[in-house]
């Protein structure tokens, strides 16, 4: 399968902070590897990311009034820098729901330096992206759905958060 994933902003400092993420996505890969070389089951990453994710998430809610909106949801979500280095595009927005596309991951383009590929790659970004579904649990009145990724070959990441309906 090819993997589309082509930046199209580029600066020092945008790239500066892709640099970043990008050893990030090699010591999550790294740690995987030498764990499974001791028998350690790759769990451990999920878990240890998902907890990351609510850590994001409590930085976000003290950012947000309790009855926040999705705009000022979105306006905390997919701030600077964050935007750019994912080359965010917020493709659908209504009261009940918002979807976010990114077009570009530094995650995918470093693990594809490494050599994964195929379903090891597609696995990379889908225990990486514990954090998002944390954040996502972590909003009661939130639901989060991760959908096609750029990792299983499509060329955007597909983040959908829906509003729950009140009982």
């Amino acid at each position: 399968m090819e993997i589309t994933n082509k930046k199209s902003k580029t600066n020092p400092a945008l790239d500066g902070q892709r640099n970043i993420c990008q050893r990030r996505a090699a010591t999550i890969s790294n740690m995987i590897e030498e764990a499974k070389k001791l028998g350690v089951d790759k769990d451990f990453a999920r878990r240890a990311i998902y907890k990351y994710g609510e850590d994001i998430a409590v930085e976000m809610k003290e950012k947000l009034e309790e009855d926040f909106d999705n705009d000022e949801f979105l306006e905390v979500f997919a701030s600077q820098p964050h935007y750019d280095i994912y080359e965010m595009e917020v493709v659908d927005k209504t009261d009940d729901r918002f979807e976010i596309h990114f077009n570009y991951c530094p995650y995918v383009e470093e693990w594809i330096k490494q050599g994964y590929s195929g379903d090891d790659l597609a696995e990379l970004c889908d225990i990486t992206m514990e954090g998002d579904r944390a954040i996502g649990d972590s909003f009661k009145e939130l639901k989060f759905t991760l959908g096609k990724t750029i990792a299983e070959g499509n060329c955007v990441c597909e983040l959908l958060f829906e509003r729950k309906k009140e009982d």
